[in-house]
């Protein structure tokens, strides 16, 4: 992997969407690794709540979830031209095709399976921050 420049991503914030403490616990401390500072919310309705409370530079949200899940938390973000820009990234233990192109189709950005390797989370880092493809 060619060299990539962190500094880029020093202090972005991130809100991560995931109905299990657990992950979302594993999530932060992953991006923190990083340099990111990370917000948690539980489902796509609390996710809509901090997005509208605060300014963040990436959303990675789980599909399954209960009140709003990541499909319907992806369309609700793309199609509102105040978070459309936000790069937003699917982070999935679904590993089949027919759920990866939904979330594309309705506008993520890249699609991570759990649990993601830091080398993954570097590359799509990477690619949604520094605009590399690796």
């Amino acid at each position: 992997m060619a060299q990539i420049d962190r500094s880029i991503w020093q202090d972005k914030s991130v809100l991560v969407v995931d109905d299990y403490q657990a992950v979302r616990k594993t999530i932060k401390e992953l991006f923190a690794t990083f340099g990111l500072k990370v917000t948690e919310a539980e489902n796509g309705v609390k996710a809509l709540e901090r997005l509208n409370a605060a300014k963040f530079d990436l959303i990675v949200s789980d599909l399954v979830m209960a009140e709003m899940d990541g499909f319907e938390l992806t369309e609700t973000v793309k199609s509102n031209p105040k978070f459309r820009a936000i790069p937003l990234v699917i982070l999935s233990t679904h590993a089949d095709n027919k759920y990866i192109f939904r979330a594309l189709r309705l506008g993520a950005d890249d699609y991570l399976i759990k649990p993601p390797s830091a080398e993954m989370v570097t590359i799509v880092l990477a690619r949604v921050f520094n605009h590399e493809w690796q």
